[in-house]
């Protein structure tokens, strides 16, 4: 018997053997396109974003290009528009090194490319409650393009806005939601599913009043100032996991080459939100919690303090909501902040972590923000 794979972009098995699969293209685009999570709406600087990723897999004989990818509304209004060159440097060749390219990416036979979307609306647009997604892909010897049209996905909301999980502040949003962050770009293959569980975590680090992270020296967790500020339950909540007993790292020691993903996250708190979220506190003080499984929180409550343990740099707090209690096993979902002040904005981290200050902006006054999500290098205070 033999086994021949049909499908036009997706394989399909008409009989078996244990022989061999071949794949016979049918029509020009073999191209599976698939959106593991769906497109996550955030609300950030008075804008709708959706956030997500687009997985590419060339199932074809011939190396397929990606000339063009059109975000689609249910009225048809195209709302993004990513071609050429920006569109490569939006997507990540699996097992490949970043590329350099001066057009579309190009997805060779039998590989996947995935697409980090971080798609926004222009003020005061309401948020479609679908998106259709159009490629204009070129494929063969003679690269002639094609169009594919998927099927609609369903956009998800924010939930209800939370509590801060800090106090008082400044504090800067490392890594914070954007289009480049490395959180935000950070894929996660565990227990046989790739997600992206950091796609809107914070790594919370506290300036003092002198604008810098730290005095003295950097490499003793005492010096950082956000080391030992407490952490706040973002709800009345059911605490869901907690792991402890995990020493503080010194600042800036070298991350070893394997870690296991339960060590990576360090001391953590993980709280059952209400309407079935997952909100997660990572690289806690040993010896801080003050919660236990199973018991119930409220808003407000303070739960642990900031420390250096698992997969950390320096001390911080690493937030983040998502879909399960694992936060390296679960899929990062949105979640606005019910009110801060932004201060501003850093322009770069290298020079706060080398011991330089920063300084607010003269020409932009700090102002209140009610619900909404802190963006990448926001400087806000709490209350």
């Amino acid at each position: 018997m033999v086994m021949r794979a049909i499908g036009y972009g997706v394989i399909t098995l008409i009989a078996a053997t244990p022989a061999v699969a071949l794949a016979q293209q049918v029509g020009r685009t073999p191209l599976e396109v698939s959106i593991p999570a769906s497109p996550a709406a955030m609300s950030a600087l008075g804008r709708t974003h959706f956030v997500y990723e687009v997985h590419l897999t060339n199932l074809g004989v011939h190396p397929l290009r990606i000339d063009e990818l059109d975000v689609i509304d249910q009225r048809q209004v195209v709302v993004e528009a990513v071609a050429g060159v920006r569109l490569a440097q939006r997507t990540t060749l699996v097992g490949q090194t970043p590329m350099r390219v001066n057009a579309g990416p190009t997805i060779g036979v039998g590989r996947r490319g995935v697409v980090f979307l971080f798609v926004s609306l222009p003020p005061g647009t309401a948020a479609p409650e679908q998106l259709h997604h159009r490629f204009i892909v070129s494929a063969g010897d003679d690269q002639r393009a094609d169009t594919l049209i998927t099927a609609p996905v369903v956009v998800v909301g924010a939930g209800e806005s939370i509590a801060p999980p800090v106090r008082g502040g400044p504090w800067v949003a490392v890594r914070g939601p954007s289009a480049t962050s490395g959180h935000r770009l950070s894929l996660v293959t565990l227990n046989g599913v790739a997600r992206v569980p950091q796609r809107f975590a914070v790594d919370w680090a506290q300036l003092g009043d002198d604008g810098r992270l730290f005095h003295g020296d950097s490499t003793e967790v005492e010096s950082w100032y956000s080391y030992g500020e407490g952490v706040y339950a973002v709800a009345g909540a059911r605490v869901a996991l907690v792991r402890d007993a995990m020493p503080d790292n010194p600042p800036f020691a070298a991350p070893p080459a394997e870690i296991d993903a339960t060590v990576a996250t360090g001391n953590i708190v993980v709280l059952e939100l209400p309407d079935g979220r997952f909100a997660s506190y990572a690289h806690l003080k040993p010896g801080s919690i003050r919660v236990k499984v199973g018991e119930t929180v409220r808003a407000g409550q303070l739960m642990a303090r900031i420390g250096n343990s698992g997969n950390t740099h320096a001390p911080h707090l690493h937030f983040q909501v998502g879909d399960g209690a694992e936060l390296l096993a679960s899929e990062g979902l949105p979640y606005t902040i019910r009110q801060f002040e932004l201060i501003g904005r850093v322009g770069a981290l290298a020079p706060l972590l080398g011991g330089g200050a920063w300084k607010p902006n003269a020409a932009q006054p700090s102002r209140m923000v009610i619900a909404e999500s802190p963006l990448e290098n926001m400087v806000v205070r709490f209350n």
